[in-house]
């Protein structure tokens, strides 16, 4: 009897050992990696991005990395860290506007085995400038001075915005280049007759307070963003017989008709001013 209850122990103990062994070779694969998700979606060249990815390993996870390249260039790694759960999280630096990232998530298990996920790609795209945000503000004939005002909140570049003096397109009194620089959001660009301390903040001759006058303001692509017309347009450069003491504003500042008040080149229009003399 001793002998059967012992030799049933033992088959016992093989029969665990067996079905041991058979997990240990269930689980000598590799990890499984899921939801692989990247934020933002829309990626600007302002943006880095994280990847996040779910992976399991019953062995465990030795290291999760993020594995991409830009415009098909080398391969570049960034080393995830895990979070919460089987979460694992990991950032890619930001990149040039129309850059071309493919990535993937690499995963190595204590079993020394790696597992690479499904390719992934997104396209850097700046965001669109919106121009209509830039205003003819003020513009100043005895100062010989034009006043820009950015009404938005995101700054933008000058280069290309143009001023065109009495409909004479062929030549700009004044147009940006990469060296104007950009206007901050909420802020004031003056571009004066003749500078002599920036010539890329230099215009033409011919503002005058004596004048029948029009300025338009371009952007980039063409676009009107604005126009100032006092007096006459069939005779633009003409004289006119009431010349304006101060400067030519919109008032209320950046949206209100044109008015005249005193200078304020590079700073607020006041709230309130006077009819411009048309005649």
């Amino acid at each position: 009897m001793k002998t059967k209850i012992l030799i049933a122990n033992i088959l016992v103990v093989l029969l665990l050992i067996a079905v041991s062994c058979v997990e240990d070779e269930m689980y000598k694969g590799p990890a499984t990696i899921e939801k692989v998700e990247y934020a933002p979606t829309k990626v600007t060249p302002d943006d880095d991005v994280t990847v996040t990815a779910t992976i399991t390993d019953l062995q465990g996870v030795t290291t999760a990395k993020i594995q991409y390249k830009v415009n098909g260039g080398s391969q570049s790694e960034v080393t995830m860290t895990k979070g919460s759960g089987d979460t694992y999280t990991g950032v890619i630096p930001k990149q040039a506007d129309k850059a071309v990232v493919v990535f993937t998530v690499s995963a190595d298990n204590k079993a020394g085995i790696n597992i690479v996920s499904n390719e992934q790609t997104y396209t850097v795209g700046a965001p669109p400038v919106d121009y209509t945000k830039l205003v003819l503000n003020e513009i100043d004939g005895n100062s010989k001075a034009i006043e820009l005002y950015n009404i938005g909140t995101v700054a933008l570049s000058l280069k290309g915005v143009s001023l065109i003096k009495n409909n004479d397109t062929s030549k700009p009194w004044w147009t940006g280049t990469d060296e104007s620089g950009i206007i901050p959001a909420g802020g004031y660009v003056v571009i004066i007759q003749s500078n002599p301390d920036n010539p890329h903040l230099s215009g033409g001759a011919g503002i005058s307070p004596k004048q029948n006058l029009k300025f338009e303001l371009l952007g980039p692509d063409g676009a009107s963003l604005g126009v100032f017309l006092r007096g006459d347009e069939s005779a633009l450069g003409g004289g006119i017989s009431d010349t304006a003491k101060d400067s030519y504003q919109r008032i209320p500042n950046g949206t209100g008709d044109w008015k005249l008040a005193a200078p304020t080149n590079g700073a607020a229009n006041p709230s309130t001013g006077k009819d411009i003399p048309q005649s």
